[in-house]
């Protein structure tokens, strides 16, 4: 009933603020699907030895055939190691693994696929390395941070919906018995379908990403946040372009939902913020950014020496490298990218379950990096390591507990608090003051006391805190345990497992 009442309030707001005058406004939708999926996470890094694979999904639920671009961006500076075009047959499924591209240290990613999809370039059986081409350039200072393959190893993954198909690129792209018609038609660097065949993007994507280390017995899954409203115009772009992207949204209009805010003694109350976006910037980046933007971020944590447990956050900054430079920072980030990335500051406090609390400050926050803020996340993707001051987790190298992240910062919790809750606050000066401004806002208000929506009057609206998203995964190591197969018969087996929860967050947004 609670969930009911919930969807039905957010429908109401959407359709209140459509009557305010909004025409397209990208949001996060809440029911999972979009015309743009994020992956916050991919990693072909090593733990104990073993390497993690990466496993992707992305569903079109709709009964027309769809052009999307695919495109995995490497977690330091957010440049581009591989993309391509993906023609998605109606109510078809695509599916692919990241995995090293091969046992060397420092191996790049590599992408397979058994999937029948048209892709454009092609796919072969043995799969594509990743590459360090676009860092490598070092445009805007992206070959700081170095420009070996081995950046490739981890970062995330957009999919973004450029349009909706139909005549013979349609015919062409969709499954006849399970195999596309004619997929060497859509292929070509400067491939582009006549202009009668592109429609506007309808939207309906999902996906999945699934992390699985199968030495370690692991595995972790998670949905891709899904963007609607990106676009409400077709950007088909060929196979050989970076567009379109995140900064692509059209208009550069963005819907944020404000969530508890409760008003007059309300059960449920919301204000969602009908936001036009100017500046430095391109436009669409700040729309994109506005609904990603969060003062804290908070979860759980394990680090019970009984289980072997570790825990480790994932915290991806869509977009960062449209506001930060080696030379500049546009706010609301206020560091520039160096050899050691671009640092914004942060606080972390913790709570056990029993509700005693700690700050983790100065040296809690290591190995330090020389020249940065004692107390900061460096990386475009960055995974924050949890270590225990005593026990297994204490004892971890410079790599991440569980995901073997090298875009790390690892954060000491103190004895006595193995267990519970914490939360992220970004500290950064502009993240702080003047955030991210938006040209116009509108804000509705809306709560379950008051059916009638209020529409405020427009101003200029500022989202404090930096975008930020993913997710935090932990883990439970039982040692050898006594195991009865599907044939009855006994045996020894390693007692070894892993979940995934996506991030809360807290925000800050002044109409």
């Amino acid at each position: 009933m609670n969930t009911f009442k919930r969807k039905a309030l957010f429908t109401a707001m959407v359709a209140a603020v459509g009557a305010a005058g909004t025409a397209e406004a990208v949001y996060l939708n809440p029911n999972g699907t979009g015309q743009v999926l994020v992956y916050p996470y991919y990693t072909v890094q090593s733990t104990n030895g073993n390497a993690w694979n990466t496993y992707l999904s992305v569903v079109n639920t709709t009964s027309q055939a769809k052009a999307v671009k695919v495109r995995f961006l490497e977690g330091k500076t957010s440049s581009e190691v591989l993309d391509f075009n993906l023609f998605l047959s109606p109510n078809d499924v695509w599916t692919g693994a990241v995995v090293p591209s091969s046992s060397a240290a420092g191996a790049p990613g590599h992408l397979i696929t058994a999937d029948n999809s048209c892709t454009s370039p092609a796919i072969g059986l043995t799969g594509v390395d990743f590459r360090n081409y676009q860092y490598a350039a070092g445009a805007n200072g992206a070959a700081l941070p170095g420009t070996g393959l081995d950046r490739t190893r981890e970062g995330y993954v957009e999919i973004i919906e450029m349009a909706t198909l139909t005549g013979t690129t349609a015919t062409a792209v969709t499954h006849v018995s399970g195999v596309p018609a004619n997929c060497s038609a859509v292929r070509g660097a400067s491939y582009v379908p006549p202009a009668g065949d592109i429609l506007l993007p309808s939207g309906g994507l999902m996906g999945t990403g699934t992390l699985i280390n199968v030495n370690n017995g692991q595995d972790a899954g998670y949905k891709a946040d899904a963007l609607e409203a990106f676009s409400s115009v077709a950007q088909y772009s060929a196979p050989s372009t970076l567009t379109p992207a995140l900064d692509s949204a059209t208009p550069p209009i963005s819907l944020v939902v404000n969530a508890g805010a409760l008003v007059g003694g309300a059960s449920m109350g919301v204000t969602a913020f009908q936001s036009n976006f100017a500046g430095t910037v391109l436009p669409g980046a700040n729309a994109v950014a506005s609904v990603y933007m969060h003062s804290a971020v908070m979860n759980e944590y394990i680090l019970d020496n009984a289980t072997g447990s570790n825990t480790d956050w994932v915290v991806t900054q869509p977009l960062k490298n449209r506001y930060v430079t080696n030379t500049a920072a546009i706010s609301p980030y206020t560091a520039t990218l160096t050899e050691n990335g671009a640092c914004e500051t942060v606080s972390f406090a913790y709570f056990n379950r029993e509700e005693q609390g700690a700050a983790a400050s100065g040296t809690d926050f290591s190995p330090p990096i020389p020249g940065t803020p004692a107390n900061a996340i460096c990386w475009e993707s960055t995974v924050l390591s949890l270590r225990s001051t005593s026990g297994a987790s204490s004892t971890l190298g410079s790599t991440s507990g569980i995901l073997g992240s090298v875009n790390t910062t690892a954060i000491n919790i103190t004895t006595g608090y193995q267990n519970g809750w914490a939360v992220l606050t970004f500290t950064g000066t502009n993240a702080t003051t003047t955030g991210l401004a938006s040209a116009s806002t509108v804000p509705v208000a809306f709560n379950q006391t008051a059916p009638a929506p209020v529409v405020g009057a427009a101003g200029v609206g500022t989202f404090r805190g930096l975008p930020a998203t993913g997710f935090m995964i932990r883990n439970f190591n039982n040692g050898t345990l006594s195991c009865t197969n599907a044939a009855g018969a006994t045996g020894a087996c390693q007692g070894s497992y892993g979940s995934l929860f996506n991030h809360s967050y807290r925000n800050t947004i002044l109409p």
